[in-house]
């Protein structure tokens, strides 16, 4: 190798690692602002739980599950014979929720290193994929839907909460929020239909999906 091309390696490794430690700094989250004190009044854990409706034993899937504010009252409620496959870009959220997840004895949780574009799970390997104030987040939606398709085992479900589109006073601004009506339009586009919806929550919309006949 000449002294010319040793260069360009060079570069093109230095800008490689650039890029992954921007990337990573990109999506380096407090965990505190998920597990603020404050949530637990107006989230009701413990409805959307029930209204999940887990058996034990499930495969559920937390995409964009942050520090596991909802991961763990699930692996509670699937149990040790059930999993909780927790996908987010932040190392530091998984890294945290990994520490809470010891601290509660919960051993179903498995943290996994989602790509923007996926969640970096094998096909056919879970009963329910959860999104909870993450759908607003992602990009090419109707792209990142058709995928969930391939993960889904038999009868599998999809559930999604997200904010409101509208000023409240808790929550993002609306202009920062993605709306209930595009949302379902673009899972429809993606092949899935409405199974049924919540409306218990105050300032998030709470809808289920299955796949199209």
């Amino acid at each position: 190798m000449n002294t010319i091309q040793f260069r360009i390696g060079y570069f093109v490794l230095s800008l490689i690692l650039c890029l992954a430690v921007a990337a990573q700094e990109k999506h380096q989250y407090n965990p505190e602002q998920f597990e603020k004190g404050e949530r637990s009044e107006w989230q009701q854990v413990d409805k959307v739980i029930e209204a999940l409706q887990l058996k034990p034993g499930m495969r559920v899937a937390d995409i964009g599950g942050g520090s596991g504010y909802f991961s763990r009252p699930i692996a509670k409620a699937v149990g040790e014979k059930g999993v909780v496959y927790i996908c987010d870009l932040a190392v530091n959220l998984m890294e945290f929720l990994q520490d809470k997840a010891k601290e509660e004895n919960l051993h179903n949780i498995v943290t996994v290193l989602a790509a923007m574009d996926r969640p970096m799970l094998p096909p056919k390997s879970v009963d329910l994929i959860f999104f909870c104030n993450t759908n607003h987040h992602l990009s090419n939606r109707v792209e990142y839907y058709q995928g969930l398709h391939s993960l889904l085992r038999d009868g599998g479900r999809i559930a999604v909460v997200d904010w409101n589109k509208k000023d409240q006073k808790v929550g993002p601004p609306a202009s920062h929020n993605h709306a209930r009506v595009d949302m379902i339009s673009e899972m429809k586009e993606a092949g899935f239909i409405v199974a049924r919806e919540e409306t218990f929550l105050d300032y998030q919309y709470f809808v289920f999906f299955e796949p199209a006949k």
